[in-house]
């Protein structure tokens, strides 16, 4: 699989992502709600009032889909946080403020947010938009 080099590489695998969690069919919307959940690194998208978080473990990847993924054995943050971080300009950061933003888009998508990211990590943002 090949990261993400263009911020229309990252906005189309975050639009995939999208369109799962917005069809609310099975199995690609509980595989996506199951992405947010387990996350560690984020991209923040705003919308209107609220933000969306799309795990960069997904979206940085071009044309990453749900079989694509659940077939790579090669799948790594390592790999795609730096791919996000060259296309947005920074590294993530942790932000308190984001973090309750995540809490409250869990909520919003029913699932409960667990206390940090994978691994017993402090979740992370970039934001766009």
């Amino acid at each position: 699989m090949l990261t993400v080099s263009t911020k229309s590489h990252l906005m189309g695998t975050i639009n995939t992502l999208e369109k799962y969690l917005a069809s609310k069919k099975d199995p690609e919307y509980s595989f996506a709600l199951d992405r947010v959940k387990k996350g560690t690194c984020f991209v923040a998208v705003k919308h209107g009032d609220e933000y969306k978080f799309y795990p960069s473990r997904f979206i940085g990847y071009i044309d990453n889909t749900m079989a694509s993924h659940l077939n790579s054995e090669d799948k790594d943050g390592r790999e795609t946080n730096p791919a996000i971080s060259k296309i947005i300009g920074s590294k993530p950061q942790h932000d308190s403020f984001l973090n309750e933003k995540y809490v409250e888009y869990c909520i919003r998508l029913g699932i409960k947010a667990a206390e940090k990211g994978a691994f017993g990590v402090e979740r992370k943002f970039w934001v766009i938009g």
